[in-house]
């Protein structure tokens, strides 16, 4: 559907869009566009290398994290990829707002683990389509 006909279903006069019509966009919004941000995540070697450490259980070097628990923390991620802080925190953000990754700050750190469901499920989309 394009701007056009959304503003025209959903716009005041002034041509700004109405509460309605941010609904009605949304409603319309299809799977495919968060298949776009996943594959873009997916694009960069570094993200999928940190896909690939966020597997690993125990071996992180914060104490926050136990042995059994799968995830790594920022400063692990760091000192693994060989980037700086901001680098990688703008890495985890995109896995982030993808879906791929799950964050939660504990302490002063944040602690990143795979979002399993959302791997699961796009290995289905894949599936399906392929």
């Amino acid at each position: 559907m394009s701007v056009l006909t959304l503003m025209a279903t959903g716009a005041r006069e002034t041509g700004e869009l109405t509460a309605a019509g941010y609904i009605y966009i949304f409603r319309c919004m299809d799977k495919r566009d968060s298949l776009v941000s996943v594959f873009k995540a997916l694009a960069d070697p570094t993200r999928l290398k940190i896909l690939e450490l966020l597997k690993a259980r125990g071996r992180s070097c914060c104490e926050l994290i136990s042995r059994e628990e799968r995830g790594l923390c920022a400063c692990d991620i760091e000192e693994a990829v060989g980037l700086s802080q901001a680098a990688v925190s703008h890495h985890m953000d995109l896995l982030r707002r993808s879906g791929l990754v799950n964050a939660e700050k504990r302490g002063r750190w944040m602690f990143y683990r795979r979002n399993e469901a959302a791997l699961a499920g796009l290995a289905e989309v894949i599936a399906k389509a392929v």
